[in-house]
């Protein structure tokens, strides 16, 4: 009976369910979180973007925790054409309506807060395959997710150079 009180005041995700971007409606420090969640197959991934130009990520058992505990280089350029992407695949438009959904299993939470729109909402994929503007959006925060692992491939030998 204490277990079964616990759970539910501490709250409790099965295996299978999806997880959920974490919810700072009172922060205006957020600019944008994006979480992407195949509760099937268990895997996630969570984008937050805060106001003060610094860029986070986390993946996994974080992301499902909504924790981002990467934080990664986020200059001005690499903002700008994050926006532009943002902009480009219509998420600021006066007239938006969040995309159309499928049945998943794979979704994308959208908390976006830019040029003075705030707004959520969820995008559910063709199985695991979104359209074309989430995909736009995904790739472009994947590039910058990627940087994780720039170390790791500046280490490793090159073609055109002999091993040292």
């Amino acid at each position: 009976m204490l277990l079964l009180a616990g759970m539910i005041l501490v709250g409790c995700a099965g295996p299978g369910s999806a997880a959920f971007a974490p919810s700072e409606t009172n922060q205006q420090a957020i600019k944008l979180i994006v979480l992407d969640a195949d509760g099937d197959d268990q895997r996630y991934a969570l984008y937050k973007w805060r106001a003060d130009g610094r860029f986070f990520f986390g993946g996994g058992r974080q992301a499902h925790e909504g924790e981002t505990p990467i934080e990664l280089a986020f200059p001005k350029d690499v903002r700008h054409t994050l926006t532009k992407v943002i902009e480009d695949i219509g998420w600021l438009d006066a007239d938006f309506t969040p995309p159309a959904s499928s049945d998943g299993p794979r979704l994308l939470e959208v908390d976006l807060r830019l040029k003075g729109v705030h707004r959520t909402f969820e995008v559910k994929a063709d199985g695991r395959t979104f359209g074309k503007e989430a995909t736009e959006l995904l790739e472009a925060l994947e590039a910058i997710a990627a940087q994780r692992f720039q170390g790791v491939l500046d280490g490793l030998p090159q073609a055109d150079k002999p091993a040292g």
